[in-house]
């Protein structure tokens, strides 16, 4: 294995700083919009209006990018597209699918009942998190695994293939905003999700970079090298 420069070792430290800082903004942000959370899901209580009826159809669309069954696909289509990852493919299912049942066990623990199993017109954000008559599934709201999957997702992708990093940005903002407008989340479960996602997402990324090296640059991976691919009896020009 080649050495690892130190432009390399910086590029990966930066990179990893900059997951770690994200991961703390999110944490933050998480405690700030608590003081919006109220006014916010009140709004999508119901869903959203019928002349954004096909915003939702959209956004629900969007959701593949959160949920397991989505994200599976997704994983398979890298595989066979692109075989040489397969050898990232514990890292990419740790890294989201990870993210997403780390959630869920952080939602035992924290109890908040769902936007749309809390009765808005008695309450205040703390009530939230109080205990009510309710099954168990509605008092997992605190942290979004959809949005803890996506952002997961979309760290990993972006570790592979850099060229892809704000198109899968944008897919993890929405499948955020899709769980707010369906009203199973309140936004601060949502930047909750984002900095769990982000967290272990960058775990992940770390500890594949140190499997393959620092110095290993998964976007510029060739299956078959141009100079060696020959069209009927000779080389490409």
């Amino acid at each position: 294995m080649d050495a690892v420069s130190s432009s390399d070792q910086v590029g990966v430290n930066g990179r990893t700083r900059s997951l770690s800082y994200w991961s703390l903004a999110f944490a933050v942000a998480s405690v700030l919009a608590m003081s919006i959370d109220i006014r916010i899901a009140s709004v999508f209580k119901n869903g959203l209006p019928k002349s954004f009826r096909s915003l939702g159809e959209f956004l629900e669309i969007c959701e593949a990018f959160g949920h397991g069954y989505g994200v599976t696909l997704i994983l398979i289509a890298v595989v066979v597209l692109d075989p040489l990852k397969w050898k990232c493919l514990p890292w990419l299912i740790s890294g989201s699918l990870g993210s997403g049942m780390i959630a869920n066990i952080l939602k035992l623990s924290v109890h908040r009942i769902r936007p749309r199993d809390f009765d808005f017109t008695q309450a205040t954000v703390w009530d939230t998190f109080s205990r009510e008559s309710v099954g168990v599934k509605e008092m997992q709201s605190m942290p979004s695994a959809h949005t803890a999957t996506a952002v997961g997702l979309a760290v990993m992708l972006s570790t592979i293939y850099p060229r892809g990093r704000w198109y899968f940005a944008v897919l993890a903002v929405l499948v955020g905003m899709q769980r707010i407008a369906t009203s199973a989340h309140f936004p601060s479960d949502v930047c909750a999700g984002a900095a769990v996602g982000c967290l272990f997402g960058m775990v992940s990324c770390a500890l594949m970079k140190s499997r393959f090296g620092q110095k290993q640059d998964f976007d510029s991976m060739k299956t078959i090298p141009t100079s060696r691919v020959e069209v009927g009896n000779g080389p490409l020009p």
